[in-house]
């Protein structure tokens, strides 16, 4: 089932619920009823807790109904898209739409350098090498996080994120568990918020279903269980930057008619891809394309990308247009396209326009 962003009930809206409460005033965003009613209540600790790849369906696969997490779910709400962790995670972490950010996803073309470039690792994709001497990403689509336009408004201390990119070096769901814990007490009214790399990682090496993925799942849901033990005068939100769906591969080195038409190779996302077409070649990229592949992509113009939102609301970055090239393909179906055989692939993948992949969960635990 084929489900575009909602904007205004999604990832986003928690980070806008978030910032109007602490009085964050340029937030330009829809924030999340269901949350702002919580946060009226005045808790001394908000957290957010966000879990990469537990979509919805992910939890009703793995959880049953009595689980602590099933219990305390309060609504689904929706990723933003592409239904990627790059996109996503700049979204709840800084307030602001894909569109607005322009991170777009995984590789993305960087036409002063002439390369794509893997934004988290500010490596190229060709090869993996160092982009350069320098962030590129950082240097060319910076933004500022929440966390910092919180502390602005509220003074030190009033906002922290734990995951194992902050200076928290988390090692386990556990060890995020006791940051958190360790930081409600602090005197202080504050936001908090976690990242964990599972069951993400984990599902895309072994698909969504497997015994693997639910080990995961359900350390997951006892840990948080037992912080929210532990916790007082606390909200913790649980969600997702997305979720997940097995996948099957398509490689582009088998359709070399396809290659033949571009500047250069595909970015964004095996799910989500920007293709670059030869000035002449447009119309017959175009046919190709939706002939060979148009039962699992839709085919969409720079021009259909932006009217139609996709990328959400806001002013958007000059560079989010620089990133999407003549046409982005989109997947709607279990297909994902890599360049080459020898491209990591995945079983249990993102990005696309699935409703798994779309649906992530609202859970709230007062305590």
């Amino acid at each position: 089932m084929i489900t575009y962003p909602n904007y205004d009930r999604s990832i986003l809206s928690i980070a806008s619920s978030v910032l109007n409460h602490f009085g964050v005033k340029d937030c330009q965003h829809k924030t999340l009823p269901e949350f702002d009613a919580l946060l009226n209540k005045n808790y001394k600790n908000i957290v957010v807790m966000l879990f990469d790849g537990m979509g919805v369906s992910i939890i009703e696969k793995h959880l049953d109904e009595n689980s602590f997490l099933r219990k305390h779910f309060l609504c689904p709400i929706s990723s933003v898209f592409p239904s990627t962790t790059v996109a996503a995670t700049t979204t709840i972490e800084s307030g602001y739409s894909p569109a607005e950010t322009a991170w777009l996803g995984w590789d993305l073309y960087f036409k002063e350098i002439g390369e794509n470039v893997a934004v988290f690792r500010n490596t190229l994709q060709k090869d993996g090498s160092p982009a350069a001497d320098y962030n590129v990403a950082q240097k060319y689509i910076p933004y500022k996080n929440i966390f910092d336009r919180i502390k602005e408004i509220n003074g030190k201390n009033s906002a922290f994120a734990v995951s194992p990119f902050t200076k928290f070096h988390s090692k386990s769901v556990r060890d995020i568990c006791k940051d958190v814990y360790k930081l409600s007490k602090k005197r202080k009214k504050k936001y908090i918020y976690t990242y964990w790399h599972q069951p993400d990682k984990t599902m895309h090496a072994y698909g969504v279903t497997s015994k693997e993925a639910h080990k995961e799942i359900l350390h997951i849901n006892s840990e948080v269980e037992k912080l929210c033990g532990k916790l007082k005068n606390s909200l913790i939100i649980i969600t997702a930057d997305h979720g997940h769906c097995d996948g099957e591969s398509i490689y582009l080195e088998d359709y070399p008619e396809i290659s033949a038409l571009l500047k250069v190779p595909p970015s964004v996302e095996p799910r989500a891809l920007s293709f670059f077409v030869k000035e002449s070649k447009k119309e017959e990229f175009k046919e190709l394309f939706n002939r060979l592949f148009g039962k699992d992509f839709r085919l969409m113009t720079k021009d259909e990308v932006f009217n139609e939102k996709l990328l959400g609301n806001g002013t958007s970055h000059h560079k989010a247009s620089d990133f999407i090239g003549d046409f982005f393909a989109v997947a709607t179906g279990n297909k994902s396209i890599y360049i080459k055989r020898e491209e990591r692939e995945f079983i249990g993948v993102h990005a696309g326009l699935t409703k798994e992949e779309m649906t992530v969960p609202f859970i709230a635990v007062e305590t």
